[in-house]
């Protein structure tokens, strides 16, 4: 369509709040201004999806496109082929990239790692994960880099201090409030002894660590390269959800927690705009707001931690920089990253 700004990434297009993201986003004046691509697994089983963009403006130009979190190879293709069509004028640059996507396994049965991506890696860490940092660095060619934003969604669980936590009592112990030891073990997947439904918190909890390690190191090396340092790193954490297919793998209490969320979404968001329980579309509009916002936000937010539409400070490991460069290194290996991956200057 002639005339378009850019495009608008969303990971894992099909979910609640992806699809409150895309609500929110059709219906603003960034819709018809911006294409929108929505990444899914299976474009053909995107159902919530569809029901979304059959009810947007024509002035909204839209794809559907497939990409496998759980495999490195289908992470490798599509963003082989954004970059080979923004380099060729076919489609905008990135003006915003929402890292959305995201696997949680939390029940009884979890003390061991039960799923497993096709590369070998456990489910939390390779696809909450890993297939970010290579899919960010894969399409950082294809960035708008004046005011390109990637924005990650976050949780209160990476941070084992979040007094948020306390309820389900996965860092109560001390030996559970460290969590990146070993990012080795952290790919293979650790087993524990305790609690099936703590466990899977557990990994669930250090992936999204991960991802805001990850954003504090990549905003410094964008920073330091001079055609990259207006690309500014934001992560969001939306709070729980009523609403959302996150909670699928999970126990039997958090499901029932989350439709009682869903039901009263209004009421609590009214009550509590950024408090532990949101609906998708507030959430979802804390994302669009994160990906765009200027006024509050400024013109290049750089590695800003914002809890729903406030900020706030992320998780005291979190913010290690050690951690945070010894992650970047690891995570260079385990994803295979090589010399042509990425156009970030510095990035070995």
């Amino acid at each position: 369509m002639p005339g378009l700004k850019g495009s608008v990434l969303i990971t894992g297009a099909n979910g609640g709040l992806s699809s409150a993201f895309a609500s929110n986003f059709i219906k603003s004046a960034y819709g018809s201004q911006y294409r929108g691509l929505y990444l899914v697994r299976d474009p053909t089983k995107a159902t919530d999806l569809k029901n979304v963009l059959h009810s947007a403006p024509k002035s909204h130009t839209s794809e559907t496109l497939p990409m496998d979190l759980s495999s490195l190879q289908s992470v490798r293709s599509l963003a082989s082929d954004i970059n080979a069509r923004v380099a060729n004028g076919a489609l905008e640059p990135l003006r915003a990239v929402v890292l959305n996507a995201a696997f949680q396994e939390a029940h009884s049965g979890t003390l061991k790692p039960l799923t497993f991506t096709k590369d070998g890696y456990e489910a939390n860490f390779g696809v909450n994960y890993l297939a970010n940092f290579l899919f960010v660095l894969l399409i950082l060619r294809s960035m708008d880099k004046t005011h390109g934003r990637i924005v990650m969604v976050s949780s209160t669980v990476h941070d084992p201090f979040d007094k948020a936590n306390a309820t389900v009592g996965a860092f109560a112990k001390e030996e559970h409030q460290t969590v990146v030891k070993d990012v080795e073990a952290l790919a293979k997947g650790i087993e524990y002894t305790d609690d099936g439904l703590k466990a899977g918190v557990r990994r669930y909890g250090a992936s999204k660590t991960l991802m805001v390690m990850f954003m504090y190191e990549l905003q410094r090396r964008l920073n330091s390269d001079l055609s990259l340092s207006n690309i500014g790193v934001l992560a969001v954490d939306p709070g729980l959800m009523g609403g959302t297919k996150i909670t699928r793998n999970g126990m039997l209490l958090v499901k029932i927690v989350s439709k009682i969320a869903y039901l009263f979404q209004d009421i609590i968001v009214w009550l509590s705009p950024n408090g532990a329980l949101r609906s998708p579309k507030k959430s979802g509009g804390d994302l669009l707001r994160a990906s765009f916002d200027v006024e509050e936000l400024g013109e290049h937010p750089k590695a800003v931690y914002l809890n729903g539409s406030e900020l706030k400070h992320s998780g005291k490991e979190a913010n290690d920089e050690k951690k945070q460069q010894k992650l970047w290194v690891e995570s260079l290996r385990l994803a295979g990253i090589q010399e042509g991956d990425t156009v970030l200057k510095g990035w070995n």
